[in-house]
């Protein structure tokens, strides 16, 4: 509850230029995760290779299909699941240095279950919007509608767990 506080908080200081208007190079909107602000924490994760602090976030659809065993379970992730990882460069924290905290904002990036509409990348569809801290805004992600394909390779890597990486964490 404390992360989607700060999360929140963070989020909420962000600029004027509506971010729910922007769309993907492969026609996936921004606005498909209105309120994710509000959505509960999966997890939070670390990139040693981006020196990045995420926080994954999940809609009801997924929240309830991680509490019912999935991936583990061998099932697949109902159509509707949906999963926003949050991105921050890290910095010490300035009062307990052995800690790490966000500083700028990076990128907001999501993946949708739709077996049907996204066929070409198993069953799920991605976006990225990089967030440029000078102008305040975000950016789509990728030339054009393949870079759906960058995504789907790296996400071959956990097939088993229905092409997801984040673990449901015991509560």
């Amino acid at each position: 509850m404390t992360a989607a506080l700060i999360l929140a908080g963070q989020l909420s200081a962000q600029g004027k230029q509506d971010r729910y208007s922007r769309v993907a190079p492969n026609s996936i909107s921004f606005s498909e995760i209105r309120g994710y602000e509000n959505w509960a924490v999966v997890a939070p994760s670390y990139r040693t290779d981006k020196s990045e602090v995420r926080i994954i976030l999940g809609n009801e659809t997924i929240l309830k299909a991680y509490r019912e065993g999935v991936p583990g379970n061998g099932k697949p992730f109902p159509d509707g699941s949906i999963l926003v990882k949050v991105g921050w460069a890290e910095r010490k924290h300035p009062s307990f240095p052995a800690a790490l905290e966000p500083d700028a904002l990076q990128r907001v990036e999501f993946m949708i279950k739709d077996a049907k509409k996204f066929k070409k990348t198993q069953g799920w569809g991605y976006a990225r919007f990089v967030y440029d801290v000078k102008t305040d805004s975000f950016a789509p992600y990728g030339k054009d509608a393949a870079f759906d394909q960058e995504c789907s390779m790296c996400h071959t890597l956990v097939k088993d767990r229905d092409y997801v990486f984040t673990s449901y964490g015991r509560r």
